[in-house]
């Protein structure tokens, strides 16, 4: 993760009601799920179901454990959400999911980096198995 990470819980209101989120590891996962990759990062803001879909992942209610309400999603109450904390909601998932990816990144760059020698030997190895490969039709 970054030096500085992202706070881990957002306050909005819904329909004039306070109303907190807080980004947990499955919510997290979820939204990493949905949205798949760093690259895909523009689709939150950009493409309405993407949009539509995290919103959802952050605002439906849940149990205690954090599971979905049977058959709850967020669309009743997008309609009282205002633009202002939209925006923030779609913002805070954004700040979570590029953290995440850039975090499991630079995390997967230094083990590349600890197992260099290593890499380097199997590559090696596998080079040389080149011209024994059978051939297949």
């Amino acid at each position: 993760m970054t030096a500085t990470s992202p706070a881990p819980t957002i306050n909005i209101k819904i329909g004039g009601e306070p109303h907190e989120v807080t980004m947990y590891f499955g919510r997290l996962n979820e939204l990493a799920e949905m949205v798949g990759s760093f690259e895909r990062l523009p689709e939150v803001d950009f493409h309405a179901p993407t949009r539509e879909a995290v919103l959802d992942i952050c605002l439906a209610p849940r149990d205690e454990r954090g599971r979905r309400i049977d058959g709850e999603t967020a669309a009743g109450i997008l309609h009282r959400l205002t633009i202002e904390d939209g925006a923030a909601v779609l913002d805070f998932a954004k700040e979570h999911l590029s953290d995440f990816f850039l975090g499991r990144l630079e995390k997967h760059l230094l083990s590349l980096q600890a197992n260099g020698d290593r890499l380097t030997g199997v590559g090696s190895s596998l080079n040389g198995l080149v011209g024994s490969a059978s051939e297949t039709r």
